[in-house]
């Protein structure tokens, strides 16, 4: 080892490592040339002119899902939502200070938490009001507004004051939001209620509550009644119509939200495969869900309403928006820029965008930031300022950005990124460590070549079971390539790049000479690629689209887990990757590799038939769904692919398919005994609106077709 450090070039950053090591025999000290980066800094586009940052940074919540300044106060209230498979809401609330580290517990329910609101009179009636979803007199869960009482002096909520204002059946679409209008009215929104493609057609059908805005009003509501319906809502006189709709056509809608000044209602809103959108909410207006998804036609033979077919007003296709979360109106003192504009952003992108709306026409339309956020939810502090809901833990407020001093271009060109001494012939910089992966995910045919570059100060974070952590100033590099005749074909060169605690991807497109390759536009594009056995169609995925796939429920970065990882290192086949890994300084701690390797778990390839069956179709779904079929995902299922789930509990087996059938008799996700049955088997073969993978690919994997048409021939029906 001695010998190694006199052959390293001067200049090079030492970095030591004591490791009591079977690699070593002893504690030995060991070093790696950092990779530094200068091009790879900022953006390649003008940035947008805001960060999100800490509004509270000693503040810790959990899983805040809502947030909203107490009327009157210096005090911020905010909702924990503690997920899908927990039945349990906590109300807190905490003195708006900078340096506030603690939250007083106020009310703690027993229900599926969405949202809460003041009363225009709180100062006198006390009232609070939540949006909820759970158990129900009636059969079954029912999303719910609830009504609770403050005490006079304001400290506590009265447990014994609650009141069930509205409810309706509902698992799934919930909505579940509400708000007061200029006009005293309370507005309640709600969902399909199936976590399907509308599974019970109730979108338009103006007999059903779900799928709907409705307008109630609670103040003029008589003894023994919690409402009563408005005399000029636009259906009291229509047979068979609730009276209590405004609107409807509705699929999932995520935030309403009033503007006292100028009237204004908006509703955010989920939408199913390609489009999110918000509507400027108006009187008796038909959204379309779900014969439309925002502006696009989605199943013609729905039942259409009464109503004209009305336009989103802000609309997103998937290249930008994943899961849109409504906002409200600006009218802060700090960017009077703002003033009026309708703010919202995405879960998934963690984007945010604002739109200046008169009532009658869009004024502007811009992005406001780009940020790591899973955001929730908006509300205001008490000075009137945005603060942003991230469920990942935390309340937000935005601040300008601000250029870094002496910043260079960002690389346009692979060759100027500093990643390859020579990228004609991909031979990696200093600092930049090649790996392979057992399992690849599917890209079209293409396969990938893997390196990971380490700045000085930046490690991996290994994990016997699942994804491994890692540090700023971290890139992930790949490579795909078609295989020709002439040899193989290189199409893009895919970065991930790890800053301020969040991942940024980026696309270089290689030219035809294969001797660099071209920054790709952001929101991706089609392209054509020359291979000697002619052109050939190949889709460039848009930075966003990476990074639904390299998701924060798959913490970013997918190739970095112990079973993609754990095989012979190709440098040193008689050496473990993951101890070659170690070897080279990039692990910050594996005192498990050891006496564990022989026996950690490892993904088998798709073709290696001494694995089993079910062991490859496992891994398959792991690498190519789980990133967004778990937990938290986005997926928008209940199914959970991850490796470590038993196969009774990926909700795979016999499970009703939530989003379409695909007109198969009898669907099931996965029919044991019957693949003809199975919708796995369908989205993976056909590249249509459904089809899994649902992004960054236009060919199907024929050969996992087959592997998955194998396995489920081969389970039986009590296969659980």
């Amino acid at each position: 080892m001695n010998r190694l450090l006199s052959l390293l070039p001067l200049g090079c950053v030492s970095l030591t490592l004591a490791l009591p090591c079977a690699l070593h025999g002893a504690e030995a000290t060991v070093s790696r040339i950092p990779w530094t980066n200068t091009r790879l800094v900022g953006t390649p586009e003008t940035p947008p002119p805001f960060i999100a940052v800490p509004a509270y940074p000693k503040l810790k919540p959990k899983n805040p899902i809502a947030v909203m300044r107490e009327p009157g106060a210096n005090r911020v209230l905010y909702l924990e939502n503690y997920g899908y498979d927990t039945l349990r809401g906590v109300l807190r609330r905490f003195e708006a200070k900078p340096d506030v580290s603690e939250a007083e517990v106020l009310l703690e329910l027993k229900d599926h938490v969405y949202s809460l609101t003041f009363h225009p009179n709180f100062a006198k009636n006390r009232f609070i009001y939540f949006g909820v979803n759970g158990p129900s007199r009636g059969k079954g869960k029912h999303t719910k507004i609830l009504r609770y009482t403050f005490s006079e002096d304001l400290k506590r909520i009265l447990p014994d004051s609650l009141v069930t204002v509205i409810e309706w059946p509902g698992n799934g679409h919930n909505g579940g939001d509400c708000a007061f209008g200029k006009d005293g009215m309370l507005y309640v929104t709600s969902g399909d209620g199936t976590s399907a493609m509308d599974r019970d057609n109730v979108g338009q059908d103006l007999s059903s509550m779900r799928g709907k805005v409705l307008r109630i009003d609670v103040d003029g509501a008589p003894a023994g009644k919690t409402y009563v319906v408005p005399a000029d809502n636009p259906f009291v006189a229509l047979t068979n119509a609730r009276p209590e709709i405004w609107a409807y056509g509705l699929r999932n809608p995520w935030r309403i939200t009033s503007d006292l000044q100028s009237g204004q209602i908006w509703v955010g809103e989920n939408g199913q495969d390609l489009r999110e959108y918000a509507h400027l909410l108006g009187r008796g207006e038909n959204y379309g869900w779900s014969a439309y998804e925002g502006s696009r036609p989605m199943f013609k033979d729905r039942l259409k309403g009464p109503s004209p077919f009305t336009l989103p007003t802000v609309e997103h296709d998937h290249g930008e928006y994943r899961s849109l979360t409504g906002g409200v109106v600006y009218r802060g003192r700090a960017f009077p820029e703002l003033n009026g504009a309708y703010i919202y952003g995405d879960y998934s992108t963690g984007r945010i965008h604002a739109m200046l709306h008169d009532g009658t026409k869009v004024i502007w339309h811009k992005e406001l930031s780009d940020t790591p956020l899973m955001i929730v939810g908006f509300g205001f502090d008490p000075d009137g300022e945005v603060v942003i809901a991230d469920y990942n833990g935390g309340i937000y407020r935005l601040a300008p950005y601000v250029q870094p001093p002496n910043a260079q271009p960002f690389a346009r060109k692979l060759s100027e990124t500093g990643l390859f001494a020579d990228v004609a012939t991909e031979k990696p910089a200093p600092g930049v460590v090649g790996y392979e992966i057992n399992h690849p995910g599917w890209h079209d045919g293409a396969k990938g070549k893997h390196w990971i570059a380490a700045p000085s100060d930046a490690k991996l974070h290994p994990s016997e079971g699942g994804q491994w952590g890692t540090d700023n100033g971290l890139v992930l590099v790949q490579t795909l390539a078609l295989d020709t005749s002439a040899g193989p074909r290189r199409t893009e060169t895919r970065l991930l790049l790890k800053r301020d605690n969040d991942w940024t991807a980026y696309t270089y497109l290689w030219n035809d000479a294969q001797t660099d390759a071209e920054l790709a536009p952001a929101k991706g594009m089609r392209t054509t690629v020359n291979l000697p056995e002619g052109p050939r169609s190949w889709l460039v995925p848009s930075r966003s689209d990476c990074l639904v796939c390299h998701s924060r429920a798959a913490n970013f970065a997918l190739s970095l887990n112990t079973r993609q990882l754990n095989r012979p290192a190709s440098t040193e086949p008689s050496l473990n990757q993951i101890a070659h890994l170690e070897k080279q300084v990039l692990l910050s701690s594996a005192s498990w590799i050891s006496n564990k390797l022989d026996t950690a778990p490892r993904f088998p390839s798709l073709s290696d038939t001494n694995a089993p069956l079910e062991a490859r179709v496992r891994s398959y779904l792991a690498v190519n769904c789980a990133h967004c079929h778990v937990h938290e995902g986005g997926g928008n299922s209940a199914m959970d692919l991850a490796a470590g789930t038993s196969l009774k509990n990926t909700r795979l087996i016999d499970q009703i398919p939530q989003h379409g059938t695909l007109n198969l008799k009898d669907a099931r996700i996965v029919a044991p005994g019957s693949p003809s049955r199975s919708v796995l088997v369908t989205r993976t073969a056909l590249r249509i609106p459904g089809q899994m993978p649902p992004l960054g690919t236009i060919r199907p994997d024929t050969e996992a077709t087959k592997l998955f048409m194998q396995w489920i021939s081969s389970l039986k029906p009590e296969t659980q």
